[in-house]
């Protein structure tokens, strides 16, 4: 059984999200700023995960 790896969309899909939950923490909803870092953080994660198994 073939194991499934982050991919590079999934990574910015999870980066955008993120963004999105910043923009709503930046607009005086605090609670969303933990959630929004969060996300970007695992966006960051899938994106390097991705590049790094495609390397030679």
């Amino acid at each position: 059984m073939k194991t499934q790896h982050p991919t590079k969309a999934s990574g910015i899909s999870f980066l955008s999200i993120g963004i999105a939950f910043m923009a709503v923490a930046a607009s005086g909803q605090s609670a969303f700023l933990g959630v929004g870092m969060a996300f970007i953080g695992l966006g960051i994660a899938f994106i390097a995960k991705a590049r790094k198994d495609k390397q030679p």
